[in-house]
């Protein structure tokens, strides 16, 4: 198997492209789904073959990806919808790995500790029982209350003249703009409005004097995020940083309670590269075979078929269930 090489297209997108996998290898994107089938192909290269163990296919809340977020320095991208999502980095800052069987959506949740710059700056936090879903804000669908619970939080030592950033650096693609999401929940605070700091992406300012309370209801540990399109990558570096709020007395602090990175699609549909574009169209000399699978609307839908796939699936034209399993699912292999 590891000799295999292939592609892997979707929904007019490449997914994968001369892909060839090397021990346990699983990869998660985002589709907006609009019709009732999703065609999942996988393209032999020249003298090779294409080879699947078991694809996951999941539907979504409508309301977990937005089509709009925020850009730097102060803007707003449109048309998150159209666009196919590679999960890069889904990370639980201060607290251990959270499983798939404690996620309502089947998502993993690494530990932040090995992402860490300089991890002596930062101390973790844990206080799961204080989560508080309030009407009109993230559930549990966006994050479970064991990532909203848990922050890595600035150690500033009880030094109010501290003044450092805490910051984690990952690996990415150059050649695409990524979605990044910041989980945040305050529960270090004892009382509102204490906790004011900044958030950065790199060397820039995300947000400036974050205030939790005012945008939580006034209430202390309800969770919040925000969604930031990045610039289109020149690095395969990316770095994340929160550091203190103190123009306004506050004492030093900041957290972090989760992130998600994912990539999004080039200009081509793909999310491997513009000489990849071609796979979408079905064009190539290798073999094709197709994976279809009916998905039923108005339900949870997940279908182990046989891990190299694992399918979010967004339907925008109705509300999905949050739970249940459909039994009427169809799927054909071809």
């Amino acid at each position: 198997m590891s000799t295999a090489n292939f592609s892997v297209s979707a929904q007019n997108f490449v997914l994968l492209s001369n892909f060839s996998a090397s021990g346990s290898v699983m990869k998660e994107f985002s589709l907006n789904v609009t019709s009732s089938n999703l065609v999942v192909t996988f393209t032999a290269s020249n003298n090779s073959f294409a080879f699947l163990n078991a694809i996951e296919v999941v539907s979504l809340p409508d309301t977990l990806i937005q089509d709009d977020a925020n850009t730097l320095p102060s803007g707003k991208f449109q048309g998150l919808l159209s666009q196919a999502l590679q999960t890069v980095w889904r990370l639980n800052m201060g607290g251990p790995k959270v499983s798939a069987t404690n996620d309502t959506l089947w998502r993993n949740w690494d530990p932040d500790y090995n992402f860490l710059v300089q991890p002596n700056l930062a101390t973790n936090k844990s206080n799961i029982g204080a989560v508080k879903y309030v009407s009109g804000g993230p559930t549990q669908d966006t994050a479970p209350a064991s990532v909203y619970g848990t922050a890595t939080e600035m150690n500033s030592g009880s030094d109010p003249n501290s003044n450092f950033n805490v910051t984690w650096e990952f690996d990415i693609d150059v050649g695409f703009r990524h979605l990044i999401r910041f989980h945040f929940c305050d529960i270090v605070s004892s009382l509102l409005n204490q906790l004011y700091f900044n958030v950065y992406l790199d060397s820039s300012v995300v947000v400036s004097d974050l205030d939790l309370s005012s945008l939580s209801f006034n209430v202390l540990a309800v969770p919040y995020f925000y969604d930031l399109v990045s610039g289109v990558s020149v690095s395969n570096k990316l770095r994340v940083s929160v550091g203190p709020f103190t123009a306004n007395g506050a004492y030093p602090n900041a957290i972090l309670n989760g992130l998600e990175i994912m990539k999004m699609n080039n200009s081509d549909g793909s999310l491997e590269g513009a000489a990849a574009a071609a796979i979408s169209s079905g064009s190539g000399s290798g073999k094709n075979v197709g994976v279809i699978v009916g998905i039923t609307i108005g339900a949870f839908t997940a279908a182990l078929l046989a891990g190299v796939l694992f399918l979010w699936c967004r339907r925008r034209q109705q509300r999905l269930a949050k739970q249940g399993l459909s039994q009427d699912m169809d799927s054909i292999i071809h």
